[in-house]
């Protein structure tokens, strides 16, 4: 997949420095990876979800939340993930995130 953008990594990880070896762990799987469809990310991360156009991701046993834009890989073209928001269990609860998703409340 191409992923964008290492910065908004960069920064979740400096602002939450105990998800730095997920947050790195996660952006080399999914570089490599060319996800078709939700089931298809689901053997690697068992718990990601979909709303909208975005995937959710827990991460470290639900503490925080990784949303990513989603265009998944298809016969003709590589996918693209697109860094939208790393959030805290409580900040996510809150959905302001759903309006960049498509999805709103």
């Amino acid at each position: 997949m191409n992923v964008i953008s290492r910065p908004a990594v960069d920064e979740a990880i400096r602002r939450h420095p105990d998800a730095e070896s997920w947050l790195n762990a996660w952006w080399k799987v999914a570089k490599r990876e060319q996800w078709e469809s939700l089931q298809q990310v689901r053997e690697t991360y068992p718990q990601a979800d979909q709303v909208g156009s975005c995937l959710i991701l827990d991460v470290k046993g639900n503490a925080y939340r990784l949303i990513v834009g989603v265009r998944y890989a298809s016969m003709t073209r590589g996918g693209t993930l697109f860094v939208k928001h790393f959030l805290t269990h409580a900040e996510y609860d809150r959905d302001d995130w759903k309006k960049d998703c498509g999805h709103e409340r």
